[in-house]
């Protein structure tokens, strides 16, 4: 159980370090790239996935028919994609004016034949709850795969080695699939039943391509218009806000949407919880990304080194955009909650779509300004599903306008420490005595604002501090029977 649950954050701490090594042996250009040819195979990836993940572990009964009739639809399509993919790997190259990107394409999709097999293994592990099992194939992989990429950047390999890393870690995890779960990943295709599993994946692949689609846009333009080194830049930048945005807003999303599923019905207790989560989640996610936008410039370079300063400017703007999106997340998570999954693929696509026209118009103006893109498409999305949810939740305006003050306002004093110290603090210091010291100052501030307002936050930090205290405290234990008097046998007091 503690490796199922600490696997994520193990596969955090360890993709950062295998960051701050590969960022000193490639260059901004090594990186960017590879950064273009993922986001073109990434993006058909999606329509290769069709959903099958998903209809295997709902469906009641996972048996060898189900795993051959997954199997046989998700290779077709990953055939059906992929091929294409690898015979325009020249011409996407040319379109690029990189050369590099053509090889580099037609080894990651070597992916399309090496996922596949392994789908209905890592499906029938899902239904058996072994997930300390898949954590641990995902940390084996991943260190694998850093091993192989570091060895082949050092050895002079550019951004080939970082493709062969990522074919390692998918071949890896195949072999491991095959030695732990093989009935399921050696099963005979076939296409019996397969249209009601197509029917169940086409909404998952629509959104799945929607996502990959706008997550990726920025960088197919800048490399289009501005070559792969502004893609690095802009890929480091956004690397360090996807971490915040996927694994810590991510998290907080998840125990959301377990509360507001239980209580969707309840008129009066949804209110509730929409309030104090809203106030919750906006007085301690906008202020971390203020200190981070803030401290960027010696977080960039104490993680990737001074060439990668350039990346600051779209970290900065990308907190932005993460303060937007921390905004209406709950609004997202309950219209998920009451099932509504039509509305929200088509908030998706207007907010994607929107996302890849604006960093078409702004990538010319430098990467601030195509970074400007991802907070345009958060503010639209933010205002569609505020309108959205409105037909399923009864909140005072006023309230909720009060809150959104009161966590400006945390954070703008919160982050205003950090900002001072870079600001006008000693000049030439290290990066890592500017973050802690900036850091620390800002996290005094934060505390000490939250206890004096006796915000909700502040309650959940007594109520986490008095956990730690009973968990420490050691539990009383009574002494033997045979060492006490008891009265009852005649002992006088």
């Amino acid at each position: 159980m503690l490796l199922a649950v600490s696997g994520r954050y193990v596969m955090i701490g360890l993709g950062i370090l295998n960051t701050l090594i590969i960022a000193r042996l490639l260059t901004p250009a090594d990186f960017g790239v590879f950064s273009i040819a993922v986001s073109i195979v990434a993006i058909s990836s999606s329509l290769r996935e069709l959903g099958i993940s998903s209809y295997l572990i709902r469906i009641p009964v996972l048996d060898h028919a189900a795993l051959g009739r997954g199997f046989a639809v998700t290779m077709t399509a990953s055939l059906l994609v992929g091929w294409p993919i690898f015979l325009a790997r020249d011409a996407i190259a040319g379109f690029f004016g990189e050369p590099e990107i053509g090889p580099l394409t037609a080894l990651l999709c070597l992916n399309f034949l090496l996922i596949p097999p392994g789908m209905g293994a890592n499906a029938s592990l899902q239904r058996q709850m072994r997930f300390g099992t898949l954590n641990l194939l995902t940390i084996v992989t991943s260190v694998a795969a850093a091993t192989v990429s570091i060895t082949l950047a050092a050895t002079g390999h550019g951004p080939m080695s970082l493709a062969i890393g990522q074919v390692t870690q998918y071949a890896g995890q195949l072999a491991w699939f095959i030695a732990v779960e093989p009935r399921s990943v050696f099963v005979r295709p076939h296409f019996r039943g397969a249209s009601e599993m197509i029917r169940y994946g086409v909404p998952s692949t629509l959104s799945g391509v929607v996502n990959q689609g706008g997550m990726y846009a920025t960088s197919i333009v800048l490399g289009r218009l501005l070559g792969p080194a502004a893609v690095g830049y802009f890929e480091r930048g956004s690397g360090l806000f996807s971490i915040m945005n996927n694994d810590l807003v991510g998290a907080i999303a998840q125990v959301l949407f377990v509360g507001i599923a239980r209580v969707r019905d309840d008129a009066a207790a949804l209110g509730q919880l929409f309030r104090r989560s809203l106030r919750i989640l906006t007085a301690t996610i906008w202020p971390a990304y203020g200190v981070v936008a803030a401290l960027a410039g010696p977080l960039i370079a104490l993680m990737f080194g001074p060439q990668w300063r350039p990346a600051t400017e779209v970290l900065q703007v990308l907190c932005l955009a993460g303060i937007i999106s921390a905004g209406y997340i709950i609004y997202q998570r309950l219209i998920v909650a009451v099932g509504a999954m039509g509305r929200m693929l088509a908030i998706e696509t207007a907010g994607q779509g929107t996302r890849l026209g604006a960093a078409w118009l702004l990538a010319g103006f430098g990467l601030a300004a195509a970074a400007c893109a991802t907070v345009i498409s958060m503010a639209l999305l933010g205002l569609l599903y505020l309108l959205v949810a409105r037909r399923y939740l009864a909140a005072d305006r006023r309230v909720v306008a009060m809150i959104y003050v009161e966590s400006a306002a945390i954070t703008a004093l919160t982050a205003a420490p950090a900002a001072a110290f870079v600001a006008w603090g000693p000049q030439g210091w290290p990066p890592f005595f500017t973050l802690a010291i900036g850091g620390t100052l800002s996290l005094a501030v934060w505390l000490a604002l939250l206890f004096a307002l006796r915000h909700d936050v502040a309650d959940e930090l007594r109520a986490m501090l008095a956990g730690l205290q009973a968990w420490r405290r050691p539990a009383f234990t009574p002494p033997a029977p045979s060492a006490t008097k008891r009265l009852d046998q005649g002992d006088t007091p």
